[in-house]
């Protein structure tokens, strides 16, 4: 999940599906983002004839600020609103030398021997595509995010017609979206979720604080119908939501100049009554840093807690968010909210964009591939793909999952095989303004000092008297000690400054002596610097 990349090569020929990162989670503790290893795409820059984006979303674009120069700047290309969504991510990194084209999903897009042709998928967010990409092996269906709703609240409905015509004679293969491959049924409509938000807000008697992903836009605009019917003001909290909300009112997938008078300022919200406001919030997963992390955590400087007031999370947790979010939620509940999350829905007052078990189906029955790749989701969702790939009547041998940096070679026999070389696929971090390969040490470090703190040794070296001033000193942060064992840890350093003395690595070997000795004491090792 997250990170989505994909690499397409022919002959001289590369074509990149997506760029996009990941949250870093509990196991890269301090890193911003995860993105993909675009080594070999770095060595092959020469080579690569566009970037193509299936939509906005940042799993899916974020990557980019972040990797196009690494990769020579080559042309990417996506709907309008997915470039909207990039350039402004372009401009908060300001990179200028990147270049974007709108594509026209009507016609064709030519990348080298690529043919690229867009079918119109149901996502939830506007300007959604699958793409046909045509070889000279034959068509290669990569779905992007979808679902199969034949009646959407806000969008149209999967291109079926056109998908048919672009794979006339079944595609070569089918790359197919896997987030609910192991979910029975067909997902939850969205026009139901705005039922539920029209009775949230139609009974709720106090304040409203609702939260989503900042570009669920089809989100956003039932909110913005409710409060239109029952009377509520709206107030945009957080920089993601209210620029999303203006790039989808300047494209039209908003229409706010009929409600303009609905918007107020978030510092103002103290003016209404409660009844009469909303605040649409962005940072749904608990994310460190967010509007609704810091409203939980009573440390937004405009929006606070009371008591009575409703706080909806209309979102999915993404994996690995998990301990965030509930950490959010209980934040909430302990300044006095009422949290409304599982509903009758079950996930949360959300449906989500991917499609269930029997939308994959349709999507198989629709494309008829020779082979069949799952992407997205977790390796157990895509093993569920394939086996219903199986149902379908695929051959097992024809179905590939695939690991990072996994190769599938299809030649020009059109027999498949995963090759037993692999690209670098290590894992690349962001951290500030930093973009580099994973440092394992660095992190294994970082989880000791969350375990069991830091305890840091200043020695005088060599060792000084009293008189001198010149005392060893020790600082301790994550850990708790008396004084008695502070003073312990000063003699056992002295013992170990003479029995070192100033050998090669006398300050590794002191280090290492001293954590054990606390480890023995306290049942904790430190993390231990000594400073000379």
């Amino acid at each position: 999940m997250g990170r989505n990349c994909t690499i397409f090569e022919y002959g001289q020929d590369i074509i990149v599906v997506d760029l996009g990162f990941d949250f870093s989670g509990y196991e890269f503790p301090g890193a911003d983002y995860l993105l993909p290893d675009t080594d070999y795409l770095e060595k092959n820059k020469q080579r690569i004839r566009g970037v193509v984006l299936t939509h906005g979303h940042l799993d899916h674009i974020g990557g980019v600020p972040y990797l196009i120069e690494k990769l020579g700047y080559p042309v990417v290309f996506g709907s309008k609103l997915a470039i909207s969504l990039l350039q402004e991510q372009l401009k908060e990194r300001r990179i200028t030398k990147a270049k974007t084209q709108i594509v026209d999903p009507e016609k064709s897009l030519n990348l080298g021997v690529f043919q690229i042709d867009f079918f119109r998928v149901v996502h939830n967010i506007p300007d959604s595509f699958g793409l046909a990409i045509k070889t000279p092996l034959g068509v290669v269906v990569h779905t992007g995010d979808f679902k199969i709703d034949d009646n959407p609240a806000d969008q149209k409905p999967l291109q079926k017609d056109k998908l048919k015509s672009l794979v006339k004679k079944g595609a070569l293969a089918l790359l197919s979206d896997s987030t609910n491959a192991a979910l029975p049924g067909r997902s939850v409509p969205e026009k139901q979720v705005g039922e539920i938000i029209d009775q949230i807000i139609g009974r709720a008697e106090g304040r409203i604080i609702f939260t989503t992903f900042s570009t669920l836009i089809s989100r956003v605009g039932q909110v913005i119908k409710a409060c239109q019917k029952y009377g509520r003001k709206i107030a945009l909290v957080g920089m993601s939501m209210q620029k999303t909300v203006d790039i989808a009112h300047k494209l039209g997938y908003l229409n706010l100049d009929e409600h303009l008078g609905m918007f107020v300022d978030f510092k103002e919200i103290g003016k209404y009554a409660d009844k009469k406001i909303l605040v649409l919030v962005a940072g749904a997963q608990g994310i460190e840093g967010s509007s609704m992390v810091r409203i939980a955590e009573s440390k937004h400087w405009s929006v606070r807690i009371k008591r009575g007031d409703t706080v909806v999370l209309s979102s999915s947790i993404v994996p690995g968010n998990e301990l965030a979010v509930h950490k959010m939620m209980d934040g909430l509940v302990n300044q006095g909210a009422r949290i409304i999350y599982r509903t009758v829905l079950g996930s949360g007052v959300h449906s989500s964009g991917h499609a269930f078990q029997d939308e994959l189906k349709e999507m198989l029955r629709l494309v008829r591939p020779k082979f069949f790749i799952p992407i997205e989701g977790q390796h157990y969702m895509q093993a569920a793909h394939i086996d219903l790939a199986k149902e379908m009547g695929l051959r097992g041998q024809n179905c590939f999952m695939l690991y990072n940096g996994q190769i599938l070679e299809i030649d020009e026999r059109r027999q498949a095989r995963v090759l037993k070389k692999r690209v670098s696929h290590s894992v690349v971090l962001v951290e500030g303004n930093k973009v580099g390969i994973l440092n394992e040490e660095i992190f294994k470090i970082r989880d000791r000092m969350s375990e069991s703190g830091v305890c840091v040794v200043f020695l005088p070296f060599p060792p000084a008297s009293k008189k001198q001033g010149r005392e060893v000193s020790v600082i301790v942060r994550g850990l708790t000690l008396n004084g008695q064992m502070i003073q312990e840890i000063k003699n056992k350093t002295k013992k170990l400054a003479k029995k070192f003395g100033m050998k090669k690595n006398a300050k590794i070997k002191i280090e290492s002596s001293l954590g054990d000795f606390i480890l023995n004491k306290t049942g904790k090792k430190p993390f231990v610097i000594v400073v000379t």
